[in-house]
């Protein structure tokens, strides 16, 4: 339904222009004004798709009632209606946006054809309206599936680990290797630029991402640290929402390389079997307090996956087990050495109950607490 308002001094034509067609049947709501004040009044408080005026009324005309009317919604459509006297006035009219006028004497079904007319319009403008939105959200949807795409390879560690770590960009490798924070910051933004102007360019984008972390983890492996160190430096940052945008990935490379900067600076040194020492350490001093894979893997800033395979590389066992084994480990020696009661032990170990430790420790060591007390006395 579109909102048509008849803007006529002159009650008689007033009533022929809104009486004498079936207006709703065509699909218009039809406001009526006498003067070009109660019009604008009407064009202020409702949404008016068309306005109808006489250009000669007493008090502001048409004319000026077209530019205050414009100026409060400028895709209002105007249709003017004069007479002989006015024709001029009603020429000029049109260069204030006026869609089209009308020369009296008319008849009704000639202002209905002029109506139609200027509906015609407004539903190609708002179809043009809407095809550039659907436009422009699809641009904004094939930008974000780009981005999700850069993303996804940037988490894929094989992406990296099958290539040679040989620094292309020298000198980001010279930077983090000797370079001054402020220079490292420069470095960023140069960087960032280039991302920008790459961004409408997927494949560029991507040679200077992998250019980026291939330098850096080459830069890094040359230093005697290990790569599966800067791949969960590059992990730790990536957006884990889908909807990722260009403003994510400048802030990931800046995230990233100042983490770099910062293991580099720290000299902790490679060493992957320091690093499970350190882990295993953290595990003895914390493993009653229900320590998990995705817990220790927050405190290095690896994800769960790649922790639970340096683990299993390194100290030969998965980490679930190496966990299991030590509580096993100290229930025997607190059944063995103390007395203290099941539940003691089982509250002590960090069990929620005595009856889900028991059932834990015979799946493990293959009896019960209870047996496995007895068993020790029978010895001794």
């Amino acid at each position: 339904m579109y909102n048509l308002l008849i803007a006529e001094d002159e009650k008689y034509l007033r009533e022929k222009v809104t009486k004498n067609v079936d207006w709703e049947a065509y699909g218009y709501k039809v406001f009526v004004a006498s003067d070009g004040e109660e019009a604008l009044e009407v064009i202020r408080t409702q949404p008016i798709h068309i306005l109808v005026t006489d250009i000669r009324m007493p008090g502001m005309d048409g004319l000026e009632l077209t530019g205050e009317a414009k100026a409060i919604n400028e895709d209002l459509k105007i249709i003017v209606i004069s007479g002989h006297a006015e024709f001029e006035l009603a020429q000029a009219s049109i260069r204030l946006g006026v869609e089209d006028y009308l020369l009296k004497p008319f008849r009704t079904e000639r202002l209905l054809e002029v109506v139609e007319k200027t509906r015609e319009k407004l539903e190609a403008e708002q179809k043009r309206r809407e095809n550039a939105e659907r436009q422009e959200e699809l641009a904004k949807q094939s930008l974000e599936e780009r981005f999700t795409s850069v993303f996804s390879w940037l988490a894929n560690p094989h992406s990296f680990l099958s290539q040679p770590h040989i620094p292309l960009s020298h000198r980001l490798g010279e930077t983090l290797k000797s370079g001054t924070l402020q220079e490292l910051s420069e470095e960023i933004h140069l960087l960032q630029a280039s991302l920008e102007e790459a961004q409408e360019d997927p494949d560029r984008l991507l040679i200077i991402l992998n250019d980026i972390v291939v330098s850096t983890l080459g830069t890094i492996k040359a230093l005697g640290f290990e790569v599966e160190l800067g791949i969960s430096l590059m992990s730790k940052h990536l957006p884990v929402n889908a909807q990722t945008q260009f403003s994510d990935l400048k802030q990931w490379v800046e995230d990233f390389l100042l983490d770099i900067n910062e293991l580099i600076e720290s000299g902790q040194g490679g060493s992957m079997e320091q690093l499970i020492n350190s882990l295993k350490a953290y595990v003895a001093e914390h493993y009653r307090s229900g320590i998990t894979l995705n817990t220790m893997a927050e405190q290095v800033n690896m994800s769960p996956s790649q922790l639970s395979k340096l683990f299993r590389e390194y100290a030969g066992e998965h980490f679930s087990d190496y966990v299991t084994g030590l509580k096993a480990q100290k229930a025997k020696e607190l059944l063995k050495r103390t007395d203290k009661r099941i539940y003691e032990i089982a509250d002590y170990l960090g069990f929620s109950d005595a009856y889900y430790f028991s059932s834990w420790f015979k799946r493990t060591i293959g009896c019960t607490p209870t047996e496995y007390r007895e068993e020790l006395s029978t010895r001794d």
